[in-house]
């Protein structure tokens, strides 16, 4: 068995490696693509329909870098986070759009769908609109499945006050209702396997899991009148959150900037510059690395700072620095351009000199901006909390990262309401770290694993709740394996838990204190 369990580790350290440099080649693709849909979509010559295209094309791309990012997340304990692209897009438009086409579905099925209060979606926003899209889809599509040739009907309307305003959908059927098995399942239990087929339960959790990812909450309810009712919450999404006003920040900067910029890939290359210049930046470009150190070893022209892509070809910006540091060459701060997600790969770019580090795509001009503080020592720009620091490093970063996780999780409810699913979330962590110590300590060994596992299992949830991936990982790991680990082991990993379940306590406090 110890012979079996230890080739098993051994394949999955090997697929990790080659899952590791998958990961750092669909970046790499996915940042390109991102940036020719930029530079394609700021042509004068697009005509509306290729625009809109372009506009689901950019959306398509955004979400593959989100899924990039939640399968990175979950394979890898270091993976280094960073946020996930925006895209402004037109919701009404898109919408209506949308169920006209479903329309004419349903109507050759024999069924009857409508929408109102399509008025009371923004013309622009910050809204993903895929995500957007799984939801509504799954749920019609559930309805279609079970309210026979009943009307369905979309409801969209507004609820609350800002800035905790809620845009809400409801779709409704005349059918059956939801079974109990599926009101009283909790949302959080693990996705079923299965190919989406009618009545596998799978539509429904990749709705609830597209609601995730656009911070929503969704009910279902069984109405008194009958039939089924879905109702999607959104946080009121608008314009302004995505919007970033360079020439506001302008000031923070040094002004007469120069900057050198190294990159292989024309589209990177067309739109870094786009950004960089609208920071109001002088731009010089280098299309490779022996290039980049011709223009660095060159008494003219000096640069304030260079912007140089890692994974240039044949000479690389790692190999650029190391070149210019063994020939005792002092060189502008450099800020590094990667598709590496591992804080192994990124320190290593620190030590050969690189102050800072964006991951590709760049997605923000604010990002880049942050970068240059770092690079130049200067004091970071203001950023407001939907757009937390993406280059904060040790301790702090942790810290704040939590923080933001639970602002993000209250901060749209009531102080009462929030206050109190806080306080649960405290109380809830000890409870069950308190189970699986008993457990382990005490239960007879045919009972302390299953035990165990429960308990871990509720920790996974907890832990996912405060954004807090690496004690997920870790409950996940102690719940599944826990019979295949000494007890020494289990007490040990049960002390990180505990640590990790502290640090949240710690912060939690902090928040309710102020």
């Amino acid at each position: 068995m110890k012979h079996r369990d230890g080739q098993r580790q051994t394949l999955q350290v090997e697929d990790a490696g080659r899952v590791s440099l998958l990961s750092h080649d669909i970046r790499a693709t996915y940042a390109e693509l991102q940036s020719a849909l930029r530079a394609l979509a700021q042509s004068p010559d697009s005509t509306e329909d290729l625009q809109g295209e372009l506009s689901r094309l950019a959306h398509t791309s955004a979400h593959l870098g989100r899924l990039l990012e939640e399968v990175s997340e979950s394979l890898f304990p270091n993976y280094q986070h960073r946020h996930l692209p925006s895209i402004t897009s037109t919701p009404r438009q898109i919408v209506t759009g949308l169920i006209t086409r479903w329309q004419r579905i349903t109507a050759k099925l024999g069924t009857e769908l409508t929408l109102t209060g399509t008025e009371q979606l923004p013309e622009v926003a910050d809204l993903d609109m895929l995500a957007l899209e799984q939801v509504l889809s799954n749920l019609v599509s559930n309805a279609l499945h079970h309210a026979g040739s009943g009307p369905i009907s979309i409801e969209i309307s507004r609820s609350g006050q800002a800035p905790h305003e809620e845009l809400l959908f409801c779709i409704r059927d005349a059918g059956a209702g939801f079974p109990p098995v599926v009101l009283n399942r909790p949302h959080t239990d693990p996705t079923p396997v299965g190919t989406g087929e009618p009545g596998s339960g799978f539509g429904l959790h990749v709705a609830f899991d597209a609601t995730r990812r656009l911070n929503g909450k969704l009910i279902l309810r069984n109405p008194p009148e009958g039939g089924a009712e879905a109702c999607l919450a959104l946080p009121f999404p608008t314009v302004a959150q995505t919007v970033f006003d360079a020439q506001q920040h302008n000031g923070q900067l040094p002004e007469g900037l120069t900057a050198l910029l190294v990159e292989d890939s024309p589209a990177l290359r067309m739109a870094f510059r786009h950004d960089l210049e609208t920071l109001g930046l002088k731009v010089t470009e280098a299309h490779d690395g022996v290039d980049a150190l011709d223009r660095l070893m060159s008494a003219q022209p000096q640069f304030d700072l260079v912007f140089l892509d890692i994974e240039l070809p044949l000479l690389s910006g790692v190999q650029v620095l190391s070149k210019l540091r063994a020939q005792g060459r002092e060189f502008p701060p450099t800020i590094a351009i990667t598709s590496h997600v591992f804080q192994s790969n990124r320190q290593s770019i620190l030590s050969y000199g690189a102050k800072a580090i964006l991951s590709k795509p760049v997605n923000a001009q604010r990002d880049i901006l942050d970068a240059i503080a770092i690079a130049l020592g200067i004091a970071k720009p203001p950023q407001s909390r939907t757009a937390p620091p993406q280059m904060e490093t040790g301790a702090s970063t942790h810290a704040n990262a939590l923080e933001r996780c639970l602002y993000k999780l209250v901060g749209h409810l009531p102080p009462s309401k929030g206050k109190l699913i806080l306080s649960q979330l405290s109380e809830d962590l000890d409870h069950f770290l308190d189970a699986a110590t008993t457990a382990t300590t005490i239960a007879p060994p045919l009972e302390h694993h299953a035990i165990l596992a429960r308990a871990m299992h509720s920790l996974s949830s907890l832990f996912a709740t405060a954004c807090m991936k690496e004690a997920q990982h870790l409950s996940r790991v102690l719940s599944e394996q826990s019979q295949h680990m000494t007890q020494s082991e289990i007490i040990e990993t049960l002390k990180q838990l505990r640590q990790y379940a502290s640090d949240i306590q710690t912060t939690i406090h902090s928040i309710l204190s102020s």
